[in-house]
Protein backbone atom coordinates (compact mmCIF):
# COMPACT_ATOMS: atom_id res chain seq x y z
CA UNK A 1 0.00 0.00 0.00
CA UNK A 2 1.28 3.39 -0.67
CA UNK A 3 -0.62 6.61 1.05
CA UNK A 4 0.24 10.04 -0.32
CA UNK A 5 -0.78 13.45 1.02
CA UNK A 6 -0.94 16.47 -1.18
CA UNK A 7 -1.66 19.97 -0.05
CA UNK A 8 -4.48 22.22 -1.68
CA UNK A 9 -3.25 25.93 -2.09
CA UNK A 10 -4.21 29.38 -2.02
CA UNK A 11 -3.46 31.83 -4.29
CA UNK A 12 -2.60 35.57 -4.06
CA UNK A 13 -2.07 37.18 -7.71
CA UNK A 14 -1.91 36.33 -11.09
CA UNK A 15 -4.67 33.74 -11.65
CA UNK A 16 -5.78 33.07 -15.20
CA UNK A 17 -2.48 34.30 -16.72
CA UNK A 18 -1.68 30.08 -15.66
CA UNK A 19 -4.15 29.37 -18.65
CA UNK A 20 -3.08 28.28 -22.22
CA UNK A 21 -5.26 30.31 -23.67
CA UNK A 22 -3.17 33.05 -22.22
CA UNK A 23 -0.10 31.57 -21.51
CA UNK A 24 0.54 30.25 -25.23
CA UNK A 25 1.02 33.92 -26.54
CA UNK A 26 3.13 35.71 -23.95
CA UNK A 27 4.47 34.55 -20.13
CA UNK A 28 1.82 34.58 -17.55
CA UNK A 29 2.85 35.10 -13.29
CA UNK A 30 1.18 33.44 -10.35
CA UNK A 31 2.21 34.02 -6.70
CA UNK A 32 0.80 30.96 -4.60
CA UNK A 33 1.34 28.81 -1.72
CA UNK A 34 0.17 25.90 -0.36
CA UNK A 35 -1.35 25.03 3.07
CA UNK A 36 -2.01 22.69 5.94
CA UNK A 37 -5.20 21.32 4.40
CA UNK A 38 -5.08 17.67 2.67
CA UNK A 39 -6.37 15.41 0.47
CA UNK A 40 -4.71 11.46 1.15
CA UNK A 41 -4.55 8.64 -1.62
CA UNK A 42 -4.08 5.47 -0.78
CA UNK A 43 -3.11 2.99 -3.47
CA UNK A 44 -3.08 -1.16 -3.54
CA UNK A 45 -3.06 -3.93 -5.50
CA UNK A 46 -6.81 -6.00 -5.62
CA UNK A 47 -6.28 -9.83 -5.12
CA UNK A 48 -8.96 -10.73 -7.13
CA UNK A 49 -8.08 -8.34 -10.38
CA UNK A 50 -11.16 -5.66 -10.20
CA UNK A 51 -10.75 -1.94 -9.79
CA UNK A 52 -12.12 -0.34 -7.10
CA UNK A 53 -12.26 3.36 -6.42
CA UNK A 54 -13.52 4.97 -3.06
CA UNK A 55 -14.22 8.62 -3.19
CA UNK A 56 -17.55 10.38 -2.31
CA UNK A 57 -18.83 7.65 -4.49
CA UNK A 58 -17.63 3.66 -4.78
CA UNK A 59 -17.20 2.54 -7.85
CA UNK A 60 -16.28 -1.13 -8.31
CA UNK A 61 -15.46 -2.11 -11.79
CA UNK A 62 -14.24 -4.70 -13.84
CA UNK A 63 -11.11 -2.46 -15.71
CA UNK A 64 -9.61 1.09 -15.43
CA UNK A 65 -11.56 2.23 -18.66
CA UNK A 66 -14.77 1.61 -16.85
CA UNK A 67 -14.10 3.74 -13.87
CA UNK A 68 -16.40 6.97 -14.41
CA UNK A 69 -14.63 9.49 -12.00
CA UNK A 70 -12.82 11.12 -14.78
CA UNK A 71 -9.55 12.24 -12.80
CA UNK A 72 -8.88 8.86 -11.85
CA UNK A 73 -9.70 6.96 -15.63
CA UNK A 74 -6.94 9.49 -16.95
CA UNK A 75 -4.66 8.80 -13.85
CA UNK A 76 -4.82 5.57 -14.31
CA UNK A 77 -3.93 5.61 -18.11
CA UNK A 78 -0.85 7.67 -17.33
CA UNK A 79 0.63 5.14 -15.01
CA UNK A 80 -0.62 2.39 -17.77
CA UNK A 81 -2.75 0.16 -14.56
CA UNK A 82 -5.77 -1.46 -16.52
CA UNK A 83 -6.74 -3.66 -13.03
CA UNK A 84 -6.24 -5.07 -10.18
CA UNK A 85 -6.46 -1.82 -7.95
CA UNK A 86 -7.61 0.18 -5.41
CA UNK A 87 -8.06 3.74 -4.94
CA UNK A 88 -9.27 5.30 -1.50
CA UNK A 89 -9.28 9.67 -1.35
CA UNK A 90 -9.60 11.06 1.81
CA UNK A 91 -9.52 15.10 2.04
CA UNK A 92 -9.39 17.79 4.71
CA UNK A 93 -11.63 19.97 2.73
CA UNK A 94 -14.22 19.30 0.14
CA UNK A 95 -14.50 20.08 -3.54
CA UNK A 96 -15.49 22.91 -5.00
CA UNK A 97 -14.16 25.75 -2.52
CA UNK A 98 -11.35 27.54 -5.27
CA UNK A 99 -8.03 25.65 -3.29
CA UNK A 100 -7.11 23.58 -6.18
CA UNK A 101 -8.46 20.36 -4.87
CA UNK A 102 -9.02 18.48 -8.24
CA UNK A 103 -5.11 19.60 -9.63
CA UNK A 104 -3.63 18.39 -5.70
CA UNK A 105 -6.19 14.92 -6.32
CA UNK A 106 -4.61 14.47 -9.49
CA UNK A 107 -0.83 14.95 -8.64
CA UNK A 108 -1.15 13.20 -5.13
CA UNK A 109 -3.39 10.45 -7.71
CA UNK A 110 -0.25 10.01 -9.90
CA UNK A 111 2.76 10.23 -7.38
CA UNK A 112 0.95 7.12 -5.35
CA UNK A 113 0.34 5.15 -8.43
CA UNK A 114 3.90 5.89 -9.69
CA UNK A 115 5.47 4.58 -6.10
CA UNK A 116 3.43 1.78 -5.83
CA UNK A 117 4.97 0.88 -9.44
CA UNK A 118 8.54 1.76 -7.60
CA UNK A 119 9.18 4.79 -9.99
CA UNK A 120 10.45 8.27 -8.69
CA UNK A 121 9.23 11.35 -10.61
CA UNK A 122 10.41 14.62 -10.17
CA UNK A 123 7.93 17.48 -8.80
CA UNK A 124 8.30 18.78 -12.07
CA UNK A 125 7.22 15.58 -14.26
CA UNK A 126 4.48 15.05 -11.48
CA UNK A 127 3.18 18.53 -12.14
CA UNK A 128 3.54 17.92 -16.16
CA UNK A 129 2.19 14.68 -16.09
CA UNK A 130 -1.15 16.00 -14.09
CA UNK A 131 -1.17 18.80 -16.36
CA UNK A 132 -1.38 16.62 -19.25
CA UNK A 133 -4.37 14.12 -17.69
CA UNK A 134 -6.45 17.15 -16.01
CA UNK A 135 -6.32 19.16 -19.44
CA UNK A 136 -5.69 16.57 -22.12
CA UNK A 137 -7.11 13.17 -20.81
CA UNK A 138 -10.21 14.77 -19.03
CA UNK A 139 -10.77 17.48 -20.59
CA UNK A 140 -10.93 20.13 -17.91
CA UNK A 141 -10.29 24.04 -19.39
CA UNK A 142 -8.05 24.74 -16.44
CA UNK A 143 -4.91 26.33 -16.50
CA UNK A 144 -1.51 24.86 -14.82
CA UNK A 145 -0.93 26.68 -11.48
CA UNK A 146 -2.97 24.45 -9.22
CA UNK A 147 -1.01 21.15 -10.42
CA UNK A 148 2.65 22.82 -9.94
CA UNK A 149 1.88 24.52 -6.85
CA UNK A 150 0.49 20.94 -5.38
CA UNK A 151 3.40 19.01 -6.84
CA UNK A 152 5.77 21.51 -5.58
CA UNK A 153 4.65 23.37 -2.11
CA UNK A 154 5.38 26.05 -0.52
CA UNK A 155 5.37 30.17 -1.42
CA UNK A 156 6.03 30.41 -4.70
CA UNK A 157 6.21 32.60 -8.23
CA UNK A 158 5.33 30.35 -10.85
CA UNK A 159 6.37 31.72 -14.49
CA UNK A 160 4.32 30.14 -17.86
CA UNK A 161 6.41 30.60 -20.37
CA UNK A 162 4.57 30.19 -24.70
CA UNK A 163 6.98 26.94 -25.22
CA UNK A 164 5.64 24.92 -22.78
CA UNK A 165 8.59 25.78 -19.32
CA UNK A 166 7.68 26.89 -16.24
CA UNK A 167 10.00 29.03 -13.74
CA UNK A 168 9.62 27.62 -10.01
CA UNK A 169 10.96 30.66 -7.84
CA UNK A 170 11.20 30.04 -3.68
CA UNK A 171 9.70 33.07 -2.18
CA UNK A 172 12.34 32.86 0.67
CA UNK A 173 10.24 34.91 3.60
CA UNK A 174 9.36 34.79 7.31
CA UNK A 175 5.56 32.13 7.36
CA UNK A 176 4.86 33.35 10.16
CA UNK A 177 4.72 36.92 9.24
CA UNK A 178 2.14 36.14 6.32
CA UNK A 179 0.29 33.77 7.93
CA UNK A 180 -0.74 36.74 11.11
CA UNK A 181 -2.19 38.41 7.93
CA UNK A 182 -4.19 35.90 6.41
CA UNK A 183 -7.91 35.44 6.89
CA UNK A 184 -9.70 33.05 4.96
CA UNK A 185 -13.03 32.63 4.95
CA UNK A 186 -15.87 29.50 3.96
CA UNK A 187 -18.42 31.58 1.52
CA UNK A 188 -20.57 28.59 1.97
CA UNK A 189 -20.89 28.60 -1.83
CA UNK A 190 -19.81 25.20 -3.47
CA UNK A 191 -19.50 25.11 -7.08
CA UNK A 192 -18.42 23.42 -10.48
CA UNK A 193 -15.40 25.29 -11.55
CA UNK A 194 -15.21 23.95 -15.42
CA UNK A 195 -18.08 25.64 -17.01
CA UNK A 196 -16.44 29.22 -15.03
CA UNK A 197 -12.97 28.20 -16.54
CA UNK A 198 -14.20 27.43 -20.19
CA UNK A 199 -16.04 30.73 -20.17
CA UNK A 200 -12.82 32.62 -18.77
CA UNK A 201 -10.66 30.85 -21.47
CA UNK A 202 -12.96 31.88 -24.22
CA UNK A 203 -12.92 35.60 -22.78
CA UNK A 204 -9.57 35.66 -22.77
CA UNK A 205 -9.27 35.65 -26.71
CA UNK A 206 -11.28 38.70 -26.47
CA UNK A 207 -8.62 41.53 -26.44
CA UNK A 208 -9.91 43.73 -23.45
CA UNK A 209 -10.70 40.89 -21.31
CA UNK A 210 -6.74 39.79 -22.33
CA UNK A 211 -5.45 42.74 -21.43
CA UNK A 212 -6.90 42.58 -17.84
CA UNK A 213 -5.36 39.02 -17.66
CA UNK A 214 -2.09 40.80 -18.59
CA UNK A 215 -2.46 43.36 -15.98
CA UNK A 216 -3.06 40.26 -13.28
CA UNK A 217 0.17 38.87 -14.33
CA UNK A 218 2.33 42.00 -13.70
CA UNK A 219 0.34 42.12 -10.60
CA UNK A 220 1.80 39.45 -8.99
CA UNK A 221 4.99 40.27 -10.57
CA UNK A 222 4.46 43.29 -7.85
CA UNK A 223 2.96 41.32 -5.38
CA UNK A 224 6.20 39.10 -5.15
CA UNK A 225 8.35 41.89 -5.09
CA UNK A 226 6.10 43.70 -1.95
CA UNK A 227 6.11 40.11 -0.46
CA UNK A 228 9.90 39.81 -0.91
CA UNK A 229 10.26 43.51 1.46
CA UNK A 230 8.00 42.60 3.80
CA UNK A 231 5.19 45.09 2.67
CA UNK A 232 2.40 43.99 3.69
CA UNK A 233 0.07 46.76 3.15
CA UNK A 234 0.66 46.95 -0.40
CA UNK A 235 0.47 43.61 -0.76
CA UNK A 236 -2.80 43.92 0.10
CA UNK A 237 -3.11 46.92 -2.12
CA UNK A 238 -2.09 44.88 -4.78
CA UNK A 239 -4.53 41.91 -4.28
CA UNK A 240 -7.51 44.89 -4.30
CA UNK A 241 -6.43 46.08 -7.64
CA UNK A 242 -6.43 42.58 -9.33
CA UNK A 243 -9.61 41.71 -7.32
CA UNK A 244 -11.02 44.67 -9.98
CA UNK A 245 -9.54 42.89 -12.68
CA UNK A 246 -10.99 39.70 -11.91
CA UNK A 247 -14.34 40.82 -11.65
CA UNK A 248 -14.15 42.07 -15.55
CA UNK A 249 -14.13 38.15 -16.34
CA UNK A 250 -17.03 37.59 -14.70
CA UNK A 251 -15.27 35.88 -11.35
CA UNK A 252 -17.85 37.46 -8.64
CA UNK A 253 -21.62 37.65 -8.08
CA UNK A 254 -23.66 40.24 -6.36
CA UNK A 255 -23.42 38.70 -2.87
CA UNK A 256 -19.17 37.77 -3.36
CA UNK A 257 -18.76 41.66 -4.37
CA UNK A 258 -21.41 42.71 -1.53
CA UNK A 259 -18.94 40.28 1.04
CA UNK A 260 -15.76 41.90 0.02
CA UNK A 261 -16.90 45.17 0.49
CA UNK A 262 -17.92 44.77 3.93
CA UNK A 263 -13.98 43.24 4.13
CA UNK A 264 -12.57 46.25 2.78
CA UNK A 265 -14.82 48.83 5.02
CA UNK A 266 -14.13 46.79 8.29
CA UNK A 267 -10.55 46.93 7.80
CA UNK A 268 -9.00 44.52 5.22
CA UNK A 269 -6.41 45.64 2.92
CA UNK A 270 -7.29 43.36 -0.15
CA UNK A 271 -8.35 39.92 -1.07
CA UNK A 272 -9.75 37.51 -3.45
CA UNK A 273 -12.05 34.83 -4.34
CA UNK A 274 -10.23 31.55 -4.08
CA UNK A 275 -10.23 29.96 -7.91
CA UNK A 276 -12.21 30.35 -10.69
CA UNK A 277 -14.98 32.32 -9.04
CA UNK A 278 -18.39 31.63 -7.99
CA UNK A 279 -17.76 30.57 -4.84
CA UNK A 280 -15.83 28.97 -2.15
CA UNK A 281 -13.17 30.78 0.00
CA UNK A 282 -12.39 34.51 0.26
CA UNK A 283 -9.06 35.05 1.24
CA UNK A 284 -8.31 38.39 2.69
CA UNK A 285 -4.93 40.23 3.74
CA UNK A 286 -5.60 42.48 6.64
CA UNK A 287 -3.75 43.54 10.00
CA UNK A 288 -4.36 40.96 12.45
CA UNK A 289 -6.09 43.27 15.07
CA UNK A 290 -9.03 43.82 12.51
CA UNK A 291 -9.74 40.28 11.94
CA UNK A 292 -12.56 40.14 14.27
CA UNK A 293 -13.76 43.43 13.16
CA UNK A 294 -14.30 41.77 9.40
CA UNK A 295 -15.40 37.77 10.79
CA UNK A 296 -17.79 39.92 12.50
CA UNK A 297 -19.30 41.80 9.86
CA UNK A 298 -19.32 38.98 6.76
CA UNK A 299 -20.42 36.12 9.76
CA UNK A 300 -18.75 33.52 7.57
CA UNK A 301 -16.65 30.63 9.20
CA UNK A 302 -12.93 31.69 9.25
CA UNK A 303 -10.62 28.61 8.71
CA UNK A 304 -7.31 28.44 10.22
CA UNK A 305 -4.19 28.03 7.86
CA UNK A 306 -0.96 28.14 8.43
CA UNK A 307 1.50 27.10 5.06
CA UNK A 308 2.87 24.14 4.17
CA UNK A 309 6.48 23.89 2.95
CA UNK A 310 5.94 20.69 1.03
CA UNK A 311 4.65 19.21 -2.13
CA UNK A 312 2.63 15.79 -2.38
CA UNK A 313 4.54 13.65 -0.55
CA UNK A 314 4.43 9.73 -0.03
CA UNK A 315 3.96 9.52 3.89
CA UNK A 316 3.59 5.17 3.91
CA UNK A 317 5.02 2.52 1.90
CA UNK A 318 3.86 -1.24 3.12
CA UNK A 319 2.42 -3.90 2.78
Amino acid sequence: MIITRTPFRISFAGGGSDMPAFFRSEAGTVVSATIDRYVYLSVSRKYDGQVRVSYSQTENVARAADVQHPLVRACLAMANIQRDIEIVSVADIPSGTGLGSSSAFTVGLLNALYSLQGEFHTADALAHDACHAEIELARSPIGWQDQYAAAFGGLKCYTFHPDGRVGVEALPIESEGLEAHLLLLDTGLRRDANPILAAQGDAIRDSRKKADVRAMANLAKAFRDALLAARMEECGAIMDAAWRHKRELGATTDQIDTWYTQARQAGAWGGKLCGAGGGGFLLFLAPPHRHVDIRSALQLRAVPVRLSPHGSQVVYAGA
